[in-house]
């Protein structure tokens, strides 16, 4: 079985999320794609934050059309550790980590993102305005040396930075 994680805060989930599952379903084969919505990002400001249940609850509508999606409410919100557990737990299933392009500037941030990444296949969804950044980033110089692949998606202009903003506007 080969799933993708799709994990983040999902503050808040919107179409490109539902865009860049579909597309990984199609192009790496998966089985299902699992939304795992944090608790809390520690790269984040906590003050932005919509609540938990509520981010999950919004998870829950848009998925709620897509047999293949499905969320997982985890207490870990480290993704290195994550996977550590979720391989545990999962051995006989194929995981790989869904992620846009634009997050490859903050990657070398995460905890631990050196084991991370030599721990999943990452598939990384690139607009046409990204694609050209990847390379710049300080994570891609490890990231070019395990497994990895990269798609081009639409440039939707959508993100749920630029959402809240104009929430908060």
């Amino acid at each position: 079985m080969k799933v993708g994680i799709l994990g983040g805060s999902f503050n808040p989930p919107h179409f490109g999320h539902l865009h860049i599952s579909n597309l990984a379903i199609k192009k790496l084969g998966l089985n299902q794609v699992w939304w795992i919505p944090t608790k809390k990002n520690t790269l984040k400001e906590a003050r932005i934050y919509e609540g938990y249940v509520g981010r999950v609850k919004k998870c829950e509508e848009l998925i709620s059309a897509s047999p293949k999606l499905k969320i997982q409410q985890l207490d870990e919100i480290y993704s290195e550790r994550l996977v550590k557990k979720l391989k545990a737990k999962y051995p006989h299933i194929e995981f790989f980590w869904l992620m846009g392009a634009d997050n490859l500037g903050n990657l070398h941030r995460w905890e631990n993102f050196k084991n991370f990444i030599s721990m999943i296949h990452l598939a990384i969804f690139s607009r046409e305005k990204d694609l050209l950044k990847i390379k710049k980033t300080r994570a891609w110089h490890f990231v070019k040396h395990h497994k990895f692949s990269i798609f081009f998606t639409k440039n939707l202009d959508i993100s749920s930075t630029e959402l809240r903003k104009k929430l908060h506007a």
